[in-house]
């Protein structure tokens, strides 16, 4: 199709000036096949629903409570880390491994 795309931004501070250096990327285009999309059906549960979730959610949000409250203090292990990382290795909260299909990064095919 001969048309543009719209990038939409949103700001999330007033009168704070955005600059982009030449050659920083601004954007990453992602195509999907039309309709899929479409096809997802999505559904609303209760966590309570899956209590190995909901155990796991739990171990999470009490540590991630716990390491943002620790930032405050330049000397805290939290500071020096800066982020948790147990999601981006793929490791479940508990400590026990995550899914095995699990991945932080597309490989994707640049364009032709």
């Amino acid at each position: 199709m001969p048309y543009t795309f719209t990038m939409n931004w949103k700001f999330t501070r007033p009168n704070h000036r955005v600059h982009f250096g030449v050659d920083e990327p601004f954007c990453h285009i992602f195509p999907l096949q039309r309709g899929s999309l479409e096809d997802v059906t999505p559904v609303i549960r209760k966590l309570s629903d899956a209590p190995d979730l909901e155990r796991e959610f739990k171990i999470w949000s009490q540590r991630r409570n716990a390491f943002n409250a620790d930032l405050a203090d330049p000397a805290s292990q939290a500071a020096q880390e800066k982020w948790q990382k147990g999601y981006f290795k793929g490791k479940q909260p508990s400590g026990g491994a995550g899914s095995q299909t699990h991945y932080s990064r597309l490989r994707l095919r640049s364009f032709k």
